[in-house]
């Protein structure tokens, strides 16, 4: 997916994090003797830890510039990327003006950003990465140096450009590594969590059934008897965490009757929350898709990734962390309080939805999401991914639509792993929306 980012809300994004350890640095003159292939070359020799560093080559490269990076337009790009969990990367592309490379840095910057939000509560090493990571702009130069020493490489990259260091000569016949780039979404995965249970109460009787949740698999139909899954990356749940789902049946039968007597404390507070969020954001005459982006939204903007999960042995997190009342009434939760809060509200918006329990990272970490179904057709959300939260534990204004109705392919390509043959299968693109352009009618 091609990402285009209003330079209105670039200029925003580069505003807010000029004072950032990891910003975007000034502009200096920039010969033009060098390529884009020796000044990446120069940097990623002469930091031990980008030792071995594949280099992305033709369509790859290009992938990774424009899909991935968000890119549309450069004269000369080199690329050394580790892919999956790893965020080492040293990216450099000669732009045809300084304008140009000032519009470029811009872009890598929020591409860092966005970055970091993936990682952080996931892989908090990599994430403390990206958050020192530089974006350079040497005349019509931009580069991104995501590596253990970034002032060092910084130097290194500026020696090279204004000729204080010559680069290495590449030797003939020196082979070249080609990968295709990865994402980890997330996305941002989550790092393996052993959650204490929450106290449950006994619900009262719910009108309609649990839509999200799954029978046992030796009583689950198979959806997709067909799918071709010998290419996907195999799916063994990972086990780390607590994925049961919590039990939103009392919350629903109150909602549908208007009788909150028997509701827990806990429960009672979900179901304020819902109440005075569906109050506002929803009115009679929206379509189905209306009402999923207000949700969706309103989540990534209202929602933090509980980093407590982290702080303490049992992985415990705060009260609630993992179900809707995190993020209702905390404002906080793990990709199950994300999850699980999209699917209650889209519920109570008669919304039909589910949540799929499955992992990312190649089957090594837990990780929840949801489906949606629009005019009868399945779409894939991934409300965890999206939200924006940075390293530092704050939050920018950007809401991000990268896993918003996208299809099962491209939750695959993302690294997302599931049980193929019993969840539905996503090929609709009619609501996919990445933020970008005319909303779907």
């Amino acid at each position: 997916m091609k990402r285009k980012t209003p330079i209105l809300l670039l200029t925003m994004l580069f505003s807010l994090v000029l004072a950032a350890c990891g910003g975007q640095e000034a502009a200096t003159p920039a010969p033009a003797d060098v390529t884009a292939a020796e000044l990446a070359r120069t940097v990623v020799e002469s930091q031990d830890d980008l030792s071995g560093l594949p280099t992305l080559e033709g369509q790859d490269l290009t992938d990774h510039l424009s899909a991935f990076c968000g890119l549309e337009t450069w004269e000369d790009g080199a690329v050394y990327a580790a892919g999956g969990m790893d965020a080492r990367e040293v990216t450099v592309v000669l732009l045809s003006d300084e304008e140009a490379a000032e519009t470029a840095a811009d872009i890598l910057e929020n591409y860092r950003l966005e970055r970091q939000g993936d990682f952080f509560g996931y892989a908090p090493m990599e994430a403390d990465r990206l958050d020192r990571a530089v974006v350079l702009q040497r005349g019509q130069y931009a580069a991104l140096l995501v590596c253990d020493d970034p002032e060092s490489a910084k130097e290194t990259f500026d020696a090279c450009l204004t000729g204080e260091l010559a680069p290495p000569v590449e030797e003939e016949g020196e082979p070249v590594l080609s990968v295709p780039p990865e994402e980890p979404e997330a996305t941002q995965v989550m790092a393996p969590e052993t959650e204490l249970p929450e106290p449950t109460t006994t619900p009262t009787p719910s009108l309609t059934p649990e839509p999200s949740e799954l029978p046992e698999e030796s009583q689950r139909p198979i959806l997709n008897p067909d799918l071709d899954t010998s290419d996907f990356v195999p799916f063994t749940a990972p086990n780390d965490a607590n994925m049961e789902l919590y039990d939103t049946s009392a919350i629903q039968a109150a909602w549908e009757t208007g009788n909150e007597d028997g509701l827990s404390d806990k429960d009672a507070a979900i179901l304020e929350q819902c109440q005075e969020v569906l109050g506002e954001l929803i009115t009679d005459d929206m379509t189905d898709f209306q009402k999923e982006l207000a949700v969706h939204d309103w989540i990534v903007e209202h929602g933090s990734y509980d980093q407590t999960v982290h702080s303490n042995p049992g992985h415990s997190g705060r009260t609630g962390y993992r179900d809707p009342y995190g993020i209702l009434v905390g404002g906080y939760g793990n990709c199950m309080g994300y999850s699980t809060t999209f699917q209650l509200l889209m519920d109570l918006c008669d919304v039909e939805c589910i949540t799929v329990v499955g992992a990312a990272f190649d089957s090594m970490e837990d990780h929840a999401w949801n489906m949606v179904k629009l005019d009868g057709e399945w779409y894939c959300v991934d409300v965890t991914w999206d939200d924006p939260t940075m390293g530092n534990g704050n939050t920018n204004s950007v809401i991000r639509h990268r896993y918003f109705n996208v299809t099962s392919d491209r939750m695959r390509e993302s690294d997302h792993q599931w049980d193929y043959l019993y969840v539905p299968e996503a090929t609709a693109t009619y609501y996919r929306w990445d933020g970008a352009g005319a909303l779907p009618q």
